[in-house]
């Protein structure tokens, strides 16, 4: 070989460039992805995107409709196709890992369109949660008790959201003078002091 190579986990460079060879640094992804997340997080992120308000509100009805082996049934074939997308997308992940999650892969794989779409869908869809999850704690709450002001709870909600909003940063970022905070203060509007 004429051309010396050094491969390294970090980069691959050239001992003898010639004119046509464009200069630079490889590294395993391009988006820098990180992988910080211990066994403990990925557990609670799984718990907490499993058990949701409607577990809890809108399972009565189709269980009251459809009986017990019904409920079963169903919840069986609906696990079978979430099994099969979330398959797809750690395949997807696998194979070409990029920074973000099935917005970014919608305009990664298929169109940019796709994942621009995608986004706004996510959007509506965690802004009408909000009054849903609200409705379903006013239902619970009048099972049990008739004189909460139905007023009371969708201020302490909204209130509780935006605490929890705010808060969200400093529980991330503990230091305001790291990168992460400081580029997620840029996109939040979020000012330091």
């Amino acid at each position: 070989m004429s051309e010396g190579k050094q491969h390294s986990s970090e980069s691959v460079r050239e001992t003898n460039p010639s004119d046509d060879i464009q200069h630079g640094t490889v590294t395993d992804n391009s988006d820098d992805l990180q992988r910080h997340l211990g066994n403990r997080q990925i557990q609670l992120i799984a718990i907490g995107g499993s058990i949701g308000t409607a577990l809890f509100v809108s399972i009565g009805g189709a269980l009251n409709k459809g009986g017990p082996l019904g409920l079963l049934l169903a919840y069986t074939g609906y696990s079978c196709i979430i099994a099969l997308v979330n398959n797809c997308m750690a395949e997807m992940a696998s194979f070409m890992p990029i920074s973000g999650g099935f917005i970014r892969m919608a305009g990664h794989w298929v169109d940019e369109a796709l994942g621009f779409m995608a986004g706004w869908n996510f959007f509506l869809y965690e802004a009408l949660l909000i009054p849903f999850e609200i409705t379903a704690l006013n239902i619970v709450l009048r099972f049990w008790r008739d004189d909460i002001p139905v007023a009371a709870v969708c201020a302490a909600v909204i209130v509780l959201y935006a605490y929890v909003s705010k808060a969200q940063a400093w529980l991330i970022f503990p230091s305001t003078n790291s990168p992460q905070f400081l580029q997620y203060s840029r996109c939040q509007g979020i000012r330091r002091g």
